[in-house]
Formats: C-alpha cells, structure tokens, sequence
C-alpha cells in the first residue's frame, strides 16, 4: 500500500510539472508580440487600421511589454496557486529533507554538466538575440524617440516596423561564422573553411513552414472576411451588447473567445476574430484596439482541451495527463486567466492605449 501511494503521489506530481509546462508556455507567450501568433494577428489587424488611416499604430514592441508582462505575471502566479492547490496539495510549505534536496541538486547538477562549455555559434547567438530585443524596445520608446524616428516619411509616418529588425537580424546569420575563424591559415598553404551560423539547406529543413503558411492563410481569411462584408454582417449582428457596459461586453466576449479556442487553433481564431472586433468596435462606439487586444489574448488563454494551444497539445502527447486532467484545472485556470485579463484591460490598459479617447478617424467612421 506504501509503494502504491508513492506512485500515486508521483503520478500526480508528474501532472502537475506536465500542466506546468503547457501553462507556462502559454501565459509567457503574451508578454510580447512575438511570443504567440494571436499577437502577431492583432499587431498586423492594427497596423493596417492605423496605417490605412495615415496614422502611426499605438501598439509597439516596447509598450506592449509594458501592458502584457505585468498581466502574465499575474496569470502565471494564479496558476502556479492553482496547479499547487490541485496537484502538489501545498507541499510547498512543507520542509524537504536533505536526501531529497541532494538528489535533486544532483539530477540538476549533471543535466548542467551535460550541455558543456558554450561554443562560439553559441555566444554569437546570443548576442544577436540580446540585439534582436534591444532594436525592437528602442524603434519606439514610450515618451521618446527610438531609432525609428529615423525612417520617418514626409507625413512623418514611418516606414520601418519590428520585422525590420527581425529580417536584419536573420540576414546576419547566414553571414556570421559559426566557428572562430583561422585567419592565419594561409600560412599552412591552405584556405580558410567558412561555414555560417544558419545555411539554407537548415532553414529548409528546421523551420517551421507549417505554421508561416498557417499565419498567411489567415491573414488572407481575414481580409477576405472583410472584403466579402461578412465581417460587417456579424458585426452587425451584435449590436444587441450597444446597451452594455463596455467591460460588462469586454468580460462576455472574452469567456466566447477563451471557449472557442478550446476546440479551434488560437491563431485561425484570432484571424477570424480582428475584422469582426473591428466592426463591432464601430456598431458599439468602442475604441477599437479595446477589444481587438482582448480578443487576442484571450485566444492564448485557453487550458481546458489538447487541440487548444500547440503547448497544450505537446504535453498531452507526453503521456502522462487524461483529458479529464486538463479539463479539471483548465477551466478554473481559464477563469482566473480571464479575469485578469479584464482587470488588465480596463486599468494599466485603458491608461496605457487610451481606450477612453476613440481616434478621430474612428469617430467618423462610427458617425451615421
């Protein structure tokens, strides 16, 4: 019975560390654009509204981070209360014994001794990533000009966004050398091997190609939507919520959005949902990015089922949850998600994106 209640108790244990992988994954993933596709959809569905519009978009690489990590901050510490609460029954409090403390600094000892000394690809890497981020915080600062300033046109709109510094980045490695070069070679009478960080035949083969397609085709999905006026339709169709409190219809489309895409992709949702967000926006008089950003969100807050997120889905494959699991701490977790969500929005948010003020071409626009 003894043995029986370990394996039991480690089984559960081994749940919880699953759930926290999946969770983690996703709740990290909103704090910056690049993290997770939904927020690639909502920064390309704002881009084009703003930009259509002669206007610089209001969401950046750098103020997102400021409305999103504090936001993911908070879910990721509802979750790790929950999965403590359901899995590991609190045993955070309790003192663990020195044995146990020695055999996980030891399994956690050799798995570092394992990766062995960094190599010069390695270090090259990393500081094009560290590069990567600090050219996407400067473009545009808050209350400053970034680096972006510098490509303004003469309607002083710029022509440089974070894809920029993305594609420079990318261009860098297929030139940088992936080991250290032997410039005095040619003494020997032979010629320097140059062999670069990232190859063609690499990129073929390693990135993901699926998912770029998946993006595209939605973005055509969703202009499509919008250029057959289905979007205008469902948007109509909706004005039954003009009544409502914005954050009362924030909060009900936030729960519709955070179910759907327990059986749907995250990112076929989020495409399919910025035009219709946009035109619900103008049938209720709200400012736009104000549910366009909680829509997208709320694509990533989705726990309950594997066919949700790509995260939910790997830690499924591993073995060691049942549906019945993820469903049992996926809907409180989804609960507490949006919640916060709601809370984020319509504080730090609202100051952040003004979402009191509705732009002045959207007031036009919304006008009879």
């Amino acid at each position: 019975q003894e043995t029986t209640g370990k394996k039991a108790g480690i089984s559960k244990i081994a749940k919880g560390f699953a759930l926290c992988v999946a969770y983690a994954s996703s709740i990290g993933g909103i704090a910056t654009l690049t993290g997770t596709p939904p927020n690639l959809v909502l920064k390309d569905s704002v881009d084009k509204l703003y930009k259509a519009n002669k206007e610089d978009p209001p969401i950046s690489f750098a103020n997102w981070m400021g409305f999103a990590v504090p936001l993911s901050f908070l879910v990721l510490l509802l979750a790790w209360v929950l999965l403590q609460v359901l899995f590991l029954s609190c045993t955070c409090c309790r003192k663990v014994d020195a044995s146990r403390k020695k055999a996980i600094r030891e399994a956690i000892q050799s798995q570092y001794n394992a990766l062995g000394r960094i190599s010069f690809a390695e270090v090259i890497v990393s500081i094009l990533f560290v590069l990567l981020v600090v050219l996407w915080l400067s473009r545009e600062p808050p209350e400053s000009d970034g680096w972006g300033a510098l490509f303004l046109d003469k309607k002083k709109i710029t022509y440089v966004s974070d894809s920029t510094a993305a594609i420079l980045i990318i261009s860098l490695m297929f030139f940088l050398p992936a080991k250290v070069p032997n410039i005095f070679c040619w003494r020997n009478n032979s010629k320097p091997k140059f062999t670069p960080i990232m190859t063609w035949k690499t990129a073929n083969e390693k990135v993901p190609w699926g998912i770029i397609v998946l993006l595209g085709g939605g973005f055509a999905i969703a202009d499509a939507s919008r250029i057959s006026k289905l979007s205008d339709w469902v948007g109509a169709q909706l004005h039954v919520f003009k009544d409502y409190d914005p954050w009362i219809m924030n909060l009900i489309f936030c729960c519709i959005v955070a179910m759907a895409t327990e059986v749907t992709s995250n990112t076929a949702t989020a495409n399919l949902l910025m035009p219709i967000m946009l035109e619900l926006a103008k049938t209720t008089s709200t400012h736009p990015v104000y549910l366009m950003t909680s829509a997208a969100v709320a694509c990533s807050f989705a726990f309950m089922l594997p066919a949700a997120t790509p995260p939910n889905a790997i830690v499924f494959s591993a073995g060691y949850l049942s549906i019945k699991d993820m469903a049992t701490a996926g809907l409180p977790m989804n609960i507490l998600a949006i919640l916060s969500l709601t809370l984020a929005v319509n504080t730090w948010g609202k100051n952040m994106y003004n979402f009191d003020v509705i732009p002045g071409f959207f007031v036009n626009a919304t006008s009879p």
